[in-house]
């Protein structure tokens, strides 16, 4: 009941950005929207209509609210006949509020009363026409008729499934049910059909929104007039505040901006600072140079700038709405949008608010082609751009604001000339002390001259306090003070509540947040206020009222960042003791738990932004300390590996510190799984080094520790990386050995379908595809794969298991087989974790592979060249400020970097690009020497992959060179028998051959066709067909026997392994063509991820 439930507060704010639109003062005007919407509806409203606008504003909204649709289709109406910044706040709002449901409560309730008289075999019957062979086809299906009917409206669809479900009950149903459905899907279907259509927002690249513009009615005689010339809708978003309706004065800064923006070049973009001291108003002049220039730009953004990591959230929303590809690399999305705005040929403005370092504008800002504006209060900053410095107010603007805000309902002031210059002049003129005093003015009534004398009293003992620091904002203190102490007296609920704000971040809190406080240990009256809806929002609104927090549409508080230092200075130490704890606590209550699970990942996000705030890597609290590692582990799988590593590490220095508890210390439990958490995202950056001695370092301790034991469930989850880490060293026996312990301990300690026993399993089918045993691989990976599916959905952990299923597949050299499972899964994968995420890039190269493998060459090689360079792109190792320079490439020495390169260099051997393939080659083993070692397995397959390389060149000596000691060392590191080995060896035979050493040449290739029967005989994966690589060394047999002489036995062998061949790749592969024309194959490797 999305829309019924959705709360008065947004309802409200939908109300509050409706008054904004001028046009809709006007009764005619409003009337006719309200009479377009109803006939869009084909529906009446049954609003009861009054005089004054806002109540009937009001009235209207609740009578859209019991509609289905209603509210959606309000808010497209009046963003088509008035399409400005406010009507696109309402479609969002409007969306915001309805939510993901499309019926309304009374429309859903009457549906379920029709569907409760109707019998089950006839809803089964009709579902089974919208989801054929799905839950709803069975009787089962309908055992919670509610749950089903809202199953049918979250439904994807360009018609409602729910509308296609009602049209076959119809049919199925017949008279009587079927006469009331049809009445209720004629009263609904209005608002489903108009109200389902994409939203006029949104803002893809290169593809038009949806035409939802209705006609636009005349006031007065003449036609509406759009605020932009075009009618179009400028791209707005990023967090612009709303419009403060009281802005005065201001008016030579105004036109000093907007000249220095138009006379400023395109050619290079110059940021335009506003500098000043806090509270004096520098955002505030900004939003007002915003909506005044609204028709000027194509796309504003307002970004909060006090942090790199929200500037690079930001930067990640816009790409989004520009409908640019993003990468997990927050860092090189933000650069591809500032490169894609300055080549953009949009008129542009980015608002970078509350700038503190010189390094946010040094690495985000575009080179060209639009405007930026940064407020700070940083001077040093603001001498190295072109700057305008923000003061007070002159007196007259002082008099001006205090005497507009303070009017009566017939407009005139309730202060006057005297007081308001006076109070002016005590509050020197700051605005923001200004507008705290007309906010306490009207909310207490307290005449001027009391308010003066008490204001006084508080300043005097601000001045006579010891140790504050110059320039410290003596007035803000003063009312800061002030209002503590009244509300302490009148209402202490919402004094605990502003004091929360000493220990939270800057950035707007979700009051949705703060409710958690309900379920904490904290001070009360607070924790029972936090606990009722209805004393939650007088709170809030009493924080509005006294001017002490700002709130918006969507129910955040901001409290401005000199009040909050202000109010943590003016804290006794109790105090501050009490608030502190009373924000670590909510916090923790708040937090959503594992991010494992499927659940609140936004909460997860807002929580990040008061981590540091709240100090909770050192609270006392057990749990608040839980919320970092939960929030690391969040940032991890979230791609944003950085600040993992970054959040964990700063925690395993400060706990490994804290001997206060045994869950802390050097080998304390929650140091150690931050160590943990830290090596993880260690590895994953690339430094495998580094994160096998962390992993090591925790699974050590974990082992020895008397809290965690053997079968102690973190200890297992560690022992994950400790298999991971023998991978990346080439220990693939020693990774196998340990990893069927551990597979064997998940299954006892969780059971055998939990998720973490499926990632052991996932992590032991990696372990039998480095040691060449595929077929128990994709046993493993086919078991986890069929256990996602079939919890429902398309998870992603059910799309990484086939393309592990493709690996495998490669392996078996059933190349066909693992194509056509790539190509079924990879797209869904991509749309599930998004295009640059480890897990989708390891699926491009696969993709690469298996294309050369089943013959399409020409094709591998463009997939595979993408693929590198996106790799290099997401594991870039080059500093931040190099990456961020404008025209320099990527470069990367990460393991699946090196493993694209090798991957594309054989795919340009087989195109015949030499040259390429070489340069590509001999920079990745120089590389592979460097971080891997000459003895590394990966390094040897690579030195294979250049043999057969400098063979197909004529370097003949160099690849000889080459396969002895590959042979020889590979069959030390790895086995005799192991597919590396195998083909290594089959390479020697080909360099034996070419040197005339044909006794050994053949020897050589009868002992490797040998062993490699074990593995490649008949197999269903390949349609029973045998291995290709086993086919391919009978035909380098038989041409080492033709080489002795052995012409019959040489045609016999060979005849056998064509027809093989044609069976296993078809008769129209690249290289079953070559062998044909009696060409020696080669078999390089393509070793999979570890």
């Amino acid at each position: 009941m999305a829309q019924v439930q959705s709360g008065r507060g947004r309802l409200d704010g939908l109300v509050n950005v409706l008054l904004l639109v001028p046009e809709l003062s006007d009764p005619d005007a409003w009337d006719a929207a309200v009479e377009e919407t109803e006939r869009r509806l084909d529906r009446d409203l049954e609003a009861r209509r009054f005089p004054d606008h806002r109540r009937d504003v009001q009235s209207v909204l609740r009578a859209c609210q019991s509609c289905s649709g209603g509210l959606r289709s309000l808010a497209r109406v009046l963003h088509g006949i008035y399409p400005t910044v406010f009507t696109a706040d309402a479609v969002a709002i409007a969306d915001r509020i309805a939510g993901p449901d499309l019926l309304s409560g009374p429309d859903r309730d009457a549906l379920l009363d029709i569907l409760r008289d109707v019998p089950v075999e006839q809803l089964a019957a009709a579902g089974e026409r919208v989801q054929a062979g799905g839950p709803l086809s069975t009787k089962a299906g309908w055992s919670d008729i509610r749950a089903a009917v809202l199953g049918l409206e979250n439904a994807s669809g360009e018609i409602p499934s729910l509308l296609t479900f009602i049209d076959a009950l119809e049919v199925v149903a017949g008279p009587p049910n079927a006469d009331e459905l049809r009445q209720w899907a004629d009263s609904v279907k209005g608002g489903l059909l108009f109200g389902h259509s994409a939203s006029v927002l949104s803002v893809d690249a290169g593809r038009p929104a949806p035409d939802v513009r209705v006609e636009r009615p005349s006031v007065g005689g003449r036609p509406v007039r759009s605020r932009r010339a075009d009618g179009s809708q400028p791209i707005w978003g990023g967090g612009v505040p709303i419009r403060n309706r009281n802005f005065t004065g201001r008016v030579a800064l105004l036109e000093r901006l907007g000249s220095a923006l138009r006379q400023g070049s395109k050619a290079s973009v110059l940021p335009q600072t506003l500098q000043g001291m806090g509270g004096v108003g520098k955002t505030q002049l900004v939003v007002e140079y915003v909506y005044r220039n609204i028709d000027d730009y194509d796309l504003i953004w307002w970004i909060a700038a006090e942090q790199t990591a929200t500037v690079l959230d930001s930067l990640a929303q816009l790409a989004e709405r520009l409908g640019l590809t993003t990468t997990d690399d927050r860092r090189r999305t933000a650069r591809t949008v500032l490169d894609s705005l300055a080549d953009s040929g949009l008129s542009w403005l980015l608002v970078y608010d509350n700038v503190d370092e010189a390094v946010i504008l040094d690495q985000f800002v575009p080179s060209h082609g639009g405007h930026v504006i940064v407020t700070t209060r940083n001077q040093e900053l603001a001498s190295g751009w072109s700057s305008i410095a923000v003061d007070v107010f002159e007196r007259g603007e002082s008099v001006e604001l205090l005497q507009r805000r303070s009017q009566d309902p017939h407009g005139q002031a309730r202060i006057s000339d005297v007081e308001a210059d006076e109070l002016a002049d005590k509050l020197g003129d700051l605005p923001l002390a200004l507008e705290q005093a007309v906010s306490w003015y009207l909310a207490t009534a307290m005449p001027i001259r009391d308010y003066l004398e008490l204001l006084d009293n508080q300043m005097s003992r601000e001045l006579l306090s010891e140790g504050r620091p110059q320039g410290y904002p003596v007035t803000v203190a003063a009312f800061v003070n002030l209002a503590v102490e009244r509300l302490r007296e009148v209402a202490p609920a919402t004094a605990q509540m502003f004091e929360l704000f000493a220990f939270l971040g800057g950035e707007p809190v979700a009051v949705s947040l703060l409710r958690y406080g309900r379920d904490a240990d904290i001070a009360e009256p607070l924790k029972s206020t936090l606990a009722v809806p209805l004393e939650r929002s007088r709170v809030v609104r009493d924080l509005s009222r006294y001017g002490l927090a700002k709130v918006d549409q969507d129910e955040r508080l901001q409290v401005h960042r000199l009040v909050q230092r202000v109010l943590q200075e003016s804290l006794s130490e109790e105090q501050r003791r009490r608030a502190l704890l009373n924000a670590q606590n909510i916090l923790a209550a708040a937090n959503p738990g594992d991010p494992d699970e499927v659940g609140e990942l936004s909460r997860q996000r807002d929580l990040g932004a008061h981590l540091t705030a709240a100090r909770m890597i050192s609270a006392e609290n057990a749990a608040a300390r839980q919320v970092i590692l939960h929030h690391a582990r969040y940032l991890y799988l979230t791609g944003n590996y950085e600040d993992s590593r970054d959040l964990a590490q700063r925690a395993v220095d400060v706990w490994s510190q804290d001997t206060t508890d045994p869950l802390y210390g050097p080998e304390g439990d929650f140091t150690v799984q931050a160590i943990a958490l830290l090596a993880n995202a260690t590895r994953t950056l690339g430094d495998s080094e580094k994160a096998r001695e962390l992993a090591q370092t925790a699974y050590t301790v974990m082992s020895r520790s008397s809290g965690f034991g053997e079968r102690h469930e973190s200890k297992l989850i560690t022992g994950n990386q400790v298999g991971a880490d023998l991978r990346i060293a080439g220990l693939y026996r020693d990774a196998l050995e340990f990893d069927l312990v551990s597979v064997g301990l998940h299954d006892e300690v969780f059971g055998p379908f939990e998720k973490y026993t499926l990632r052991a399993k996932a992590n032991l089918a990696v372990d039998y595809r480095m040691v060449g045993e595929f077929e128990k691989a994709l046993a493993l990976d086919r078991e986890i794969a069929t256990h996602w599916e079939s919890m429902g959905g398309t998870d992603p952990r059910a799309l990484s298991a086939y393309l592990n299923m493709a690996r495998d597949y490669y392996g078996m050299g059933a190349y066909q087989a693992g194509l056509d499972v790539i190509e079924l899964w990879r797209e869904p994968l991509q749309q599930s974790l998004g295009p640059q995420h480890s897990q989708v890039l390891l699926a491009g190269r696969t993709y690469g592979v298996m294309l050369r493998k089943a013959g399409r060459r020409e094709e591998a090689v463009g997939v595979l060249r993408d693929h590198y360079e996106r790799v290099k792109e997401r594991f870039d190792s080059r500093p931040n400020q190099e990456r961020l320079r404008e025209g320099s490439k990527p470069d990367s020495n990460h393991e699946f970097a090196l493993a694209a390169a090798m991957s594309l260099s054989n795919a340009l051997r087989e195109v015949g690009e030499y040259d390429e393939a070489l340069a590509l080659i001999d920079d990745t083993l120089r590389r592979y020497d460097q971080y891997f070692g000459k003895q590394h397995p990966l390094t040897l397959v690579a030195r294979v992959n250049e043999a057969i390389l400098r063979r197909a060149r004529g370097e003949y000596a160099e690849a000889r060179t080459l396969d002895e000691r590959c042979f020889t060392a590979l069959g030390a590191v790895l086995s005799p028998d192991h597919p590396y080995t195998l083909c290594a060896g089959t390479s020697l035979a080909a360099d034996f051959a070419l040197a005339g050493e044909r006794e050994r040449a053949a020897e050589m290739s009868r002992q490797m066709l040998q062993m490699s029967r074990a593995y490649g005989g008949v197999h269903e994966a390949r349609d029973n067909a045998e291995h290709p690589y086993l086919l391919m060394r009978e035909v380098s047999l038989a041409h080492d026997l033709r080489a002795l002489g052995e012409q019959t036995e040489a045609d016999r062998v060979f005849g056998r392994a064509v027809t093989g061949l044609r069976k296993a790749l078809g008769p129209n592969h690249p290289d079953v063509a070559a062998i044909e024309r009696r060409q020696r194959p080669e078999g390089d490797i393509e070793p999979p991820p570890t």
